[in-house]
């Protein structure tokens, strides 16, 4: 009996080896893309805010687009385009801590996470720059019938859905405005349509007292009902550039072609704000991308 425990044990040993093995034969390899250098980056207008929305995608290996990869190149785009302040989407506890370790001095951040269990939690984060701005004021709302309550969802959707916020000043000119950040459900666009006047009353809310500038993953298109409520108070910065973008936004990593139905990322200003430029970033090294979105970035000059 014992010599039989004993070739049971070796057996299991032996095959927990080969398990181990199999598990790290198996992880995808992680690229050293070197310096990357970026294309056709605007100049930034003096006096002009530079404002991105970035949804970062969630998965950690997304067929091969590892985030281990893919943080490189999201390094690349936020140290080359240099934004005054910036929202993610889908950004995991994962995420938070690699953009805390490669821009936290540089950029402090605001956002609860959408759920109180850290593996299903996501961030619609403002990121803004320490030595720019002071912050006056932030928050996080449930996009629900109940916002101020955390962890609430309703209107049918899949998921909590947030939007989060920041009331900064300038530092140097003491000029104010809010960024708020938000990413709508997934599933239904009579959802997105609640979820939207939920966020349209919070940026009124806001608006009395600063310029508001709203980025986030709308899961929309320019052609559905949520985005044409939008629309009705805040200008989309692309429609009112002056050097302006337009095409998809969600291309899962290059295999999507340009359609009619368009973007389903926005910078939204409030309206008569003044918007320069309004760039895609379609930037990809080897066939990778930084996300399954294109970033976004908008240059305004604030009221």
């Amino acid at each position: 009996m014992k010599k039989s425990i004993k070739i049971i044990s070796v057996i299991v040993a032996v095959a927990a080896v080969i398990g181990i093995g199999a598990v790290i034969a198996s992880q995808p390899e992680v690229i050293d893309f070197g310096e990357v250098t970026l294309s056709d980056i605007p100049e930034k207008a003096e006096g002009a805010t530079r404002v991105m929305s970035f949804n970062v995608r969630c998965v950690s290996d997304d067929n091969g687009h590892t985030i281990a990869n893919r943080s490189q190149l999201v390094t690349a785009v936020l140290e080359q385009y240099a934004p005054d302040t910036f929202g993610v989407q889908e950004a995991t506890p994962k995420w938070i801590k690699i953009l805390d370790k490669e821009f936290g001095e540089k950029y402090a951040r605001v956002g609860d996470g959408r759920s109180p269990i850290e593996m299903f939690t996501e961030y619609s984060c403002v990121y803004y720059l320490k030595d720019k701005y002071n912050l006056l004021d932030s928050g996080t709302i449930w996009l629900s019938e109940t916002p101020e309550k955390k962890y609430t969802k309703d209107f049918d959707s899949k998921h909590n859905r947030i939007a989060s916020w920041a009331v900064l000043e300038d530092k140097t000119t003491g000029e104010k405005f809010t960024h708020i950040n938000t990413h709508l459900d997934h599933v239904l666009e009579s959802t997105r349509v609640e979820q939207v006047k939920v966020l349209q009353a919070k940026i009124a809310e806001l608006e009395k007292e600063t310029t508001v500038i709203c980025t986030g993953d709308f899961n929309t298109f320019e052609t559905a009902e949520a985005y044409a409520q939008m629309c009705k108070t805040m200008d989309d910065t692309k429609l009112v550039a002056e050097k302006s973008d337009t095409g998809i936004t969600f291309h899962n990593y290059g295999t999507i072609e340009e359609h009619d139905d368009g973007a389903i990322d926005f910078v939204f200003a409030t309206k008569g704000t003044k918007a320069l430029t309004y760039k895609i970033i379609r930037d990809s090294v080897d066939g990778i991308y930084p996300s399954d979105h294109y970033p976004i970035v908008a240059d305004v000059v604030l009221k």
